[in-house]
């Protein structure tokens, strides 16, 4: 495999989420610090969104790490659900009993639970992802739980993440109400073309144990080219481009391998094509 050829001691550019790989580019930085400030406020809804790939996930965990361990946390993966289903799942998260309780049960038992935690002094937050696959009367249901709460705040703070037909759904007139709780909203950018660079940099750091320079400055502007940015996106490209690399026994990575190597990526071949169209 390309690692060894390159002097890495793992693949740079893997799929799978590994906190030893944690960047942050200005956009996830600004994001992270109105999280933290509209948490930590104890506002009661926060949406954050954008395209697939733009780093949600990764902006979610470090999130979780820098809450520390007075936060509890119910995350929901698969929210499109019942109202019923979706207080059981949160019961069930939380460590609560849910099986065989109705709706108004669940949420008489939910609400002794959190007003017990603020006793404790510990703090409740639900995230649902992909939240954007919710119903709209899902939605509203969500919203009903933000009306939980004591004469001067929130017992359970809620973030919503999504992709971007989560801010369309926000917007129809039939959410008026929740849209109107929601107190931190943000649109997740992808990296721009500077944090692109230190991006791939940064990862090929860390998979080599040192500073390793295998992509060109001329690659590494190739890159966000045909990826806008997006880290997702990113790996897949630079994954492909060491590899091909490799097969050519190049030392180095520079703009034409990176090229070759986005024919072979949908995503990027479209996007290198619609800039050479403009």
């Amino acid at each position: 495999m390309y690692t060894a050829f390159y002097g890495l001691r793992e693949k740079p550019f893997a799929l799978s989420p590994n906190p030893r790989f944690l960047f942050l580019g200005e956009a996830h930085r600004e994001a992270l610090a109105h999280l933290l400030y509209g948490i930590e406020q104890g506002e009661g809804f926060i949406a954050i969104t954008g395209e697939v790939g733009t780093g949600k996930t990764t902006l979610c965990r470090t999130l979780l790490e820098r809450l520390g361990a007075e936060t509890d946390v119910a995350f929901l993966f698969n929210p499109s659900r019942s109202g019923t289903e979706l207080l059981q799942a949160i019961s069930l998260e939380l460590g609560l009993p849910a099986g065989g309780l109705t709706r108004r049960e669940l949420g008489d038992q939910l609400n002794r639970h959190l007003l017990q935690r603020k006793r404790e002094g510990r703090r409740v937050l639900l995230i649902v992802d992909e939240a954007q696959n919710l119903s709209s009367s899902t939605l509203e249901q969500i919203r009903l739980l933000s009306n939980l709460e004591t004469s001067s705040e929130k017992l359970i703070q809620i973030l919503l993440l999504g992709q971007p037909e989560l801010d369309a759904k926000l917007d129809s007139p039939r959410l008026r109400q929740l849209r109107q709780r929601i107190s931190v909203r943000w649109s997740l950018s992808p990296l721009g073309a500077r944090d692109t660079q230190r991006y791939v940099r940064h990862r090929m750091q860390v998979a080599a144990g040192g500073r390793r320079e295998v992509f060109t400055a001329s690659a590494l502007r190739e890159v966000h080219r045909r990826t806008g940015g997006t880290p997702r996106l990113i790996n897949i490209l630079c994954d492909r481009a060491l590899l091909l690399g490799y097969a050519e026994g190049a030392q180095e990575v520079d703009a034409s391998t990176v090229r070759r190597a986005a024919r072979e990526i949908p995503d990027a071949r479209e996007r290198g094509g619609l800039r050479r169209g403009l």
